[in-house]
């Protein structure tokens, strides 16, 4: 309790300084983009329903300190080899290119049953013929050979609607799906989008010829779509407006245009404090820490920013605004001692030289990693498609 107490004197007298260095009347925005909460102005452009201010963060945090903890671990879908370094961090690029894993969040609950955070994908047409990857399995089979149940899934959250991310929705059919409206209303409105003037560019996808670079729907082929859409026609989807509640401990934020128009993050309780899933937004662990954006498709890099901060004002502590609980989608260093949030991993036993992670235990969950992990020489196979 008492450490709970100074870690809120100590983040509200950091937020209260801030009214000190700088004369909030003379710079201070419309009144309209006030909150009624403790004066925090809200930043141009980002919508009403994607704004929460530092209190109310906060609020989030303590109050899902008191929350059922839950077990937590990350699954690798599967690895883009060889991609250019700067075309996914601009302002690094120390080396020509680089691996990166997609990563899958899995959740425990004390009920025993499961959430995912992203599904990763399963067409291999995408992952193979579109893209140079390698160590696919299909999640399920993963998901089984750590000593998780996929029948146990009841819900899954996509923190945006790209290929790698919300491919595999459908492995779970009896699973509730969480999407951002505004998620949806980009793909409906771009993929529709008239090609008169731009000669269908703007409406591109990652299957037209050429590809599709950066456009407002690349990551948005078809079977990626169907499967989206699959839940929400189907009467399965909770479509979400901004922050939402789970259950206690287990909370949506909204991070529109962290990646995509639709970016969610997951705020999850745990025994090591409150981890943030963040996808894409949360594209590199390395860029959070040390303030780089990454990842840049459908960004704007100053809510990319932003989306970063929420994740430093959910997992502080006092004396520690910390960024070693944001849980990233494709950090390079990933699975090693780089990333320490990560470093407990194996390779998954028949899984295509897939690696997971272990990342809190809670609710007398036993380990899931072999004595000793697995961490040899792996080739990776080709599945025929």
């Amino acid at each position: 309790m008492r450490g709970r107490i100074v870690r809120v004197v100590s983040a509200l007298a950091a937020i209260a300084a801030l009214g000190v260095l700088v004369n909030v009347g003379t710079l201070a925005a419309d009144n309209n983009d006030n909150d009624n909460n403790g004066g925090q102005h809200r930043p141009p452009q980002t919508l009403p329903q994607g704004f929460e201010t530092h209190r109310e963060l906060l609020h989030d945090a303590i109050r899902s300190d008191e929350a059922p903890e839950n077990s937590a671990w990350i699954l690798e879908s599967t690895r883009f080899m060889g991609v250019p370094f700067r075309s996914f961090m601009p302002d690094r690029g120390d080396k020509p290119t680089v691996d990166l894993p997609v990563n899958v969040g899995i959740i425990k609950g004390p009920d025993g049953k499961l959430g995912l955070y992203d599904s990763g994908w399963k067409q291999l047409h995408y992952i193979f013929d579109l893209n140079t990857s390698c160590c696919w399995a299909p999640i399920r089979q993963q998901m089984t050979a750590i000593g998780l149940n996929p029948n146990d899934v009841e819900w899954i959250v996509i923190g945006h609607g790209h290929w790698d991310h919300a491919g595999q929705i459908s492995e779970f059919p009896n699973a509730i799906l969480y999407v951002q409206k505004e998620e949806l209303k980009q793909i409906d409105f771009f993929l529709n989008y008239p090609s008169t003037f731009d000669g269908g560019h703007i409406s591109r996808v990652n299957t037209d010829p050429g590809g599709c670079a950066r456009s407002p729907v690349c990551g948005y082929p078809p079977q990626t779509v169907n499967e989206i859409l699959g839940k929400v026609l189907g009467g399965k989807a909770h479509i979400v407006d901004g922050r939402h509640e789970i259950r206690r401990g287990v909370i949506i934020h909204p991070a529109f245009r962290g990646h995509t128009y639709g970016s969610q993050l997951l705020q999850v309780n745990t025994p090591r404090g409150q981890l943030v899933f963040g996808s894409d937004t949360y594209s590199s662990w390395e860029g959070i820490r040390d303030w780089n954006v990454a990842n840049i498709q459908q960004t704007d890099t100053i809510q990319q920013m932003l989306a970063y901060e929420k994740c430093y004002v959910l997992t502080s502590r006092p004396g520690d605004m910390s960024f070693h609980n944001c849980v990233s989608a494709h950090e390079p260093i990933s699975y090693t001692a780089g990333y320490p949030l990560t470093s407990n991993w194996w390779l998954i036993p028949g899984g295509n030289c897939s690696r997971a992670a272990e990342l809190t235990l809670a609710n007398g969950e036993g380990t899931h990693v072999p004595n000793p992990p697995p961490r040899g020489a792996c080739t990776p196979v080709i599945p025929p498609h």
